[in-house]
């Protein structure tokens, strides 16, 4: 099957957020933020700790949020040329092929290459490691036959 996308910006954003925000370190950081600022709270509530110090708190957590929630995806997509280029994508049994509009290069990658794969509403993510890996907008599907068809076969072949 042939498949000819672009990505759009805000879901390719939004894809980099949910990337991030499921990563182990990611969520053992956002948790130690959580409790440090409950903590906080109860010492300003039992007079402990003082109002420039519960401010000082929740404006670092505010700060490392918004560096976390925007930044990050932002520097992210910034910096891959992929997904501002059209992609030309071949999927078979033996794995898939990407080439872009911009380049005659092609790259093949047989389906061991993936370690994993992850379905959302709006992509399909291919992991080539941790943190390695190649989104497919399920826009690009034809039909949702056709995308449930390539996610039968990437499952089948990924997680074999």
């Amino acid at each position: 099957m042939h498949l000819e996308f672009s990505y759009n910006k805000e879901d390719v954003l939004n894809a980099l957020r949910y990337h991030f925000m499921q990563r182990g370190e990611i969520k053992v950081f956002r948790n130690t933020l959580f409790i440090l600022l409950a903590v906080t709270l109860g010492g300003y509530a039992f007079r402990i700790v003082t109002i420039g110090a519960l401010v000082g708190i929740a404006a670092m957590i505010i700060l490392i949020s918004l560096v976390f929630w925007y930044l990050l995806p932002v520097s992210i997509y910034n910096k891959a040329a992929t997904f501002k280029d059209n992609i030309h994508l071949r999927y078979s049994e033996d794995g898939i092929v990407i080439s872009t509009r911009t380049s005659e290069f092609q790259r093949e990658l047989s389906w061991s290459t993936f370690t994993q794969i992850i379905e959302t509403k709006n992509f399909f993510f291919l992991y080539r490691g941790k943190k390695n890996f190649f989104l497919i907008p399920t826009s690009a599907f034809e039909s949702e036959a056709a995308q449930k068809e390539f996610s039968r076969l990437a499952k089948n072949k990924i997680l074999t």
